[in-house]
């Protein structure tokens, strides 16, 4: 029999069902279990599966019956299946899915395997040992909230419990479970990742903090996103309604990504088209006047199943708990895939998204926020900038391609490509950097804060595309999957940008509108970063070690033009950066490993010798273990960290307004996260983190001084149940969630330095399944999220004593859900 590592992924035995048994406490008698197992086994269920490649039949059958089929791909290739569509026993499925195919089966409990009529009735069964013991996709859905595969750290679908790295994955059920509306939402119950600032309050862009580094880069399905850094605007921002999952890589990246920050980066991957039937609509409502809009269509288009698509589309609409503040939103995603044969998968999407908002920036003084005032403190609802003003505008497109081919048992051939293009408008009132007296009473009370006017306009594009040779290969008892890779990327940003710098003040206490603002003194950027990286990746596995060795080139090229005052200043860059992991998986679940990493991203500017500045360099120890429970669907995973971050901007003493790379930055933490099926009704996730950032080397008074980045401690849990159906509250579903976050520092300078208090915030959900509730109504949910349960008011960061930010208030979501 061939070994499963030869198998046509396309088409080889997958798809263990999700054992019930499994799913119950380790102290559940078998005895107990068995007799529903072989009840379920035997019940008929709706089957729907058009007529397609046997392969890809076979693996539906299996995802949609939650039976394991045992079969060699190549006695199937080349077949066709006969669809199936109806309420049928399994085998019965199975029997009409064979006809005319000359392959008959035998069942035993969950199991079926093929035999050949053709070959005198020679079986075609696998070695149980060779079976894969789980349906999941790194690219694709997940059931639930325990991921147990990913591709962001391989570029190759992978157990997690095999990548030599921290990875964490939030699925589209976590996602719709805790009715995150962005992405930074969806990562707020992840370990080591914070958010708050600008990016959490204003929601225009996202912009995440992974283990004390800012900001974390955005990747969509594994291609560079457009940014244009800090408030400035520029970014795309990805609906997550229109993602399969979200998944964050600690630590240094640049082995298979390039250039980027040490702190790791978040990959988002896209929906894709899918051989069963899909069709969801979602209406929803909520607090501020909110009114949303969701549909998710896909399926295949002709009987064979070569052809598959998927639509997917958001509309919304809300005001905002900040005085004059709202959100517009429309999103559409549509995508195709062909199948020519079960060696050949290829598709093509695009996104196209426009939105259009009343966007509010903050950034509060701490006497107000943080600190009591005679004047009390300044209301969560301020609006500092003019409503008749204040304007976001954003148009996005993005288009691309996934090819892959097997050539061969050994080799296959990917190609992913894929063009992004933003274009938005920002123009608000920001705060300013002095107060002015109060006009009543003539004295500075720090309630009259000046205004700083911004017009912002920027385009950015950018075209990435990365092509792969995977191998896999065995050499004596070593089994390798081999990566060889080439990408290019290459991101233009146009910017221009006009300004008030001396706009009027307002009354942060009682504001009142209709001031005017004067924009001038245009200024002007035209960059152009390319990127080209040559990477190689080992993946080997000797009886229960494994080892990841990875090396990457990198030639990069920094062009950037000031076209108003003809300034030009072009940088090329080449760097090594590497990666290599050693682990080993216990029988019973562990697995402890340890990493070593590196990163680079190089710097735009001139010292004040006219010389182009280095890239900074990152790297990155780590030591954690990973578990994955026998007894329950689980995954746990603890890992401890060094980051260091080299060659950093520092201001120049001795030549102001230049800077020199005197600068470095030490990161230590530890991340504890873990999520369980505790049993079919009850879910459990929950994350610790540790982090202390401080500055290691300084010349501008900072070094050894904690960076006013994140927090020092956080911890988060949630509590999902549902009723059992033979229950009289069938249908039923609640949730509770708590994020505690540590104080932390509001400033770099000791002589400004100050703590922000520590908070706890509780989030809840209560759903309704009608088509499990005693009202039968068939794809019908109904479900409550409530943020901010308590409605606490806190401050949760401050970039400085006149930045900070106010977390959110309580907020109430209610969305409808119909399936069919």
């Amino acid at each position: 029999m061939p070994a499963l590592s030869k198998l046509n992924p396309f088409a080889k035995a997958l798809l263990i069902r999700r054992s019930f048994s499994a799913a119950l406490p380790s102290l559940c008698v078998l005895s107990c279990a068995l007799p529903v197992i072989g009840h379920a086994q035997a019940a008929a269920q709706s089957i729907s599966i058009p007529a397609q490649s046997l392969g890809s039949a076979l693996q539906e059958f299996g995802r949609q019956t939650n039976h394991q089929v045992l079969y060699n791909s190549d006695q199937v290739g080349g077949l066709r299946s006969t669809a199936v569509s109806g309420n049928l026993e399994a085998t019965a499925a199975m029997a009409q899915l064979l006809q005319g195919t000359g392959i008959t089966y035998s069942a035993q409990g969950n199991t079926i395997a093929l035999r050949s009529l053709a070959s005198g009735d020679a079986s075609l069964d696998l070695a149980p040992t060779t079976i894969s013991t789980t349906q999941e996709s790194a690219w694709g859905p997940v059931t639930g909230i325990v991921a147990k595969r990913s591709a962001t750290g391989s570029k190759t679908d992978t157990a997690l419990s095999e990548i030599p790295q921290t990875i964490n994955v939030i699925t589209q059920d976590e996602i719709k479970m805790r009715g995150s509306r962005t992405v930074t939402e969806a990562l707020r119950y992840t370990a080591g990742m914070t958010g708050g600032g600008f990016s959490d309050r204003v929601k225009i862009f996202d912009e995440p903090i992974s283990r004390g580094f800012t900001p974390t880069p955005l990747y969509l399905d594994g291609l560079h996103l457009p940014y244009g850094g800090g408030s400035t605007g520029g970014s795309l921002q990805i609906d997550p309604y229109s993602l399969e999952r979200i998944e964050v890589l600690k630590g240094p990246a640049s082995v298979l990504y390039g250039q980027n920050q040490p702190g790791g980066i978040v990959n988002m991957v896209g929906k894709r088209p899918t051989a069963t039937p899909l069709h969801e609509i979602i209406l929803g409502g909520g607090s501020y006047d909110r009114k949303y809009g969701a549909f998710d269509l896909g399926g295949p288009i002709d009987d064979q199943g070569e052809f598959l698509y998927r639509l997917t589309g958001v509309v919304h609409d809300s005001n905002s708990q900040i005085d004059y503040a709202d959100q517009k939103r429309m999103m559409l995603a549509p995508s195709l895939t062909w199948l020519p044969n079960d060696r050949t998968s290829i598709t093509v999407y695009g996104q196209y998204q426009k939105d259009r908002d009343t966007p509010e920036a903050q950034g509060l003084p701490a006497q107000g926020t943080v600190y009591r005032t005679p004047r009390g403190r300044i209301s969560r609802n301020l609006f500092i900038g003019e409503p008749s003003l204040n304007k976001y505008d954003r148009e996005q497109f993005v288009v691309g391609y996934e090819i892959a081919h097997e050539l061969n048992d050994t080799w296959t051939l990917k190609q992913n490509a894929r063009y992004a293009d933003v274009d938005d408008l920002y123009i608000a009132p920001l705060h300013g950097y002095s107060f002015e007296p109060n006009p009543n009473t003539g004295v500075d009370d720090g309630s009259y804060q000046t205004r700083f006017g911004v017009d912002w306009s920027q385009r950015n594009k950018v075209y990435g595309i990365d092509n792969i040779a995977q191998a896999k290969f065995n050499t004596a008892d070593v089994e390798h999957t081999l990566l060889l890779g080439v990408d290019y990327y290459h991101f233009n940003s146009k910017f221009l940008g006009l300004y008030d710098r001396t706009g009027p003040a307002i009354d942060l206490y009682n504001p009142v509108y209709g001031s005017e603002f004067n924009f001038r003194q245009p200024y002007r950027w035209d960059n152009t970063i390319k990127q080209t990286g040559l990477y190689a990746q080992d993946q080997m596995s000797w009886n229960q070690w494994f080892l990841t060795l990875g090396g990457r080139y990198d030639f990069a090229e920094t062009d950037n033009k000031q076209p108003l005052s003809g300034d030009r200043s072009k940088q090329k860059d080449e760097k090594f950066t590497g990666r290599a992991g050693l682990g080993y998986a216990f029988d019973n679940g562990m697995t402890p490993y340890v990493s070593y990493a590196t990163s680079f991203l190089p710097q735009t500017g001139v010292d004040a010798s006219n010389s182009a500045f280095d890239p900074t360099t990152g790297k990155q120890y780590e030591v954690g273990i990973k578990y994955e429970p026998k007894s329950v669907d689980g995954f746990i995973q603890l890992s401890m960290y060094q980051i260091d971050q080299e060659k950093m901007l520092t201001t120049d003493l001795d030549n102001p307004g230049f800077s020199v790379q005197s600068g470095s930055v030490r990161s230590r933490g530890v991340d504890l996260e873990g999520k369980v099926n505790v049993t079919h009704n009850l879910g459990v996730l929950a994350s610790v983190s540790r982090n202390q950032s401080k500055w290691h080397r300084s010349n501008d008074g900072r070094e050894g001084r904690t960076v006013a980045v994140g927090t020092p401690l956080s911890a988060s849990a949630w509590v999902n149940y549902d009723f059992d159906i033979s229950t009289s509250l069938a249908g039923l579903g609640m949730g509770l969630g708590a994020r505690y976050v540590r104080g932390s520092y509001g400033s770099d300078y000791k002589e400004d330095s100050f703590q922000i208090p520590s908070y706890t915030v509780y989030d809840a959900m209560v759903s309704y399944d009608l088509e499990k509730s005693p009202l039968h109504v068939k794809g019908v949910k109904v479900q409550m999220n409530l943020e901010n349960l308590a409605d606490k008011k806190y401050v949760a960061s401050c970039g400085s004593d006149l930045d900070c930010y106010y977390g959110e208030s309580r907020a109430v979501t209610v969305d409808v859900t119909y399936n069919w």
